[in-house]
């Protein structure tokens, strides 16, 4: 499905693809209202405050821009990752805007260790039908690239899925100034495959993140409603609507 008008030419003419990792490639990998209120009910807080998934989104606004703005005051570089003293800080401002003011500092150690658990035992998962179509994409000559905001390269999981050697460029980071919305990785991908950005797609599936980041990169948009059908709501222009990503392969080739 295409929501506004895409020259068809522009479509039939793509040389590479562009993927987000997570809600596009594989499953969203953390419940962060779901942990966080099960540590608060573990800890005996949360009858007291009664927390909401939009109490807990609130404070999360806080405590991303303590993090955001700590990177661009240290001018940190592209591929940084906070450490355990960075995430405690982002903790303590977190569990403050939760209403918790006595024994933030302790509370805070404690729920960081209970992240840290979580994602050494927690394994992405790879959507059903990723792989066979990123191989058929492979096979069909179109060049493959990775551009997603995350901490911490990515290389291990893609090795593990068998789909690492498909992406001729990888681009990560949870920085600031280079996150989606800026096209800065989509262009260094582009740069990297060799192709032209208005040759190549990016497909996300965040509209305010991914559409926005291609269409500043000059690239077409492809929304991947699979994971947030909602997101289709969000869309303003011409964009790629797809909901699934085998999808691709019947409007490319």
């Amino acid at each position: 499905m295409i929501a506004g008008h895409l020259d068809a030419m522009n479509i039939k003419g793509i040389e590479a693809l562009i993927f987000d990792l997570g809600g596009t490639l594989y499953e969203p990998a953390s419940d962060i209202c779901g942990l966080t209120r099960q540590f608060m009910v573990d800890v005996g807080v949360d009858e007291s405050i009664g927390l909401s998934d939009d109490h807990i989104k609130e404070a999360l606004i806080d405590a991303n821009n303590w993090l955001w703005t700590y990177m661009i005051k240290n001018n940190v570089p592209v591929h940084w990752e906070p450490g355990t003293n960075e995430w405690v800080q982002y903790d303590i401002v977190l569990l403050k805007g939760l209403g918790i003011t006595e024994e933030a500092e302790s509370l805070a150690e404690h729920y960081q260790v209970r992240w840290d658990k979580f994602f050494e035992e927690v394994k992405p998962v790879l959507i059903e039908g990723v792989r066979e179509t990123l191989h058929e994409l492979k096979r069909k000559d179109f060049a493959l690239g990775v551009a997603s905001n995350r901490y911490g390269n990515p290389k291990q999981t893609l090795q593990a899925d068998s789909i690492y050697d498909l992406f001729g460029s990888i681009e990560f980071t949870g920085v600031p100034g280079y996150t989606k919305p800026s096209p800065y990785m989509l262009l260094r991908v582009a740069e990297e495959l060799g192709v032209n950005p208005r040759k190549c797609a990016y497909v996300g599936n965040i509209v305010e993140y991914d559409c926005v980041a291609a269409q500043r990169a000059e690239m077409i948009p492809i929304l991947l409603t699979w994971v947030d059908p909602h997101e289709f709501d969000k869309i303003t222009t011409d964009v790629i609507v797809i909901s699934h990503i085998a999808d691709l392969l019947e409007i490319l080739t």
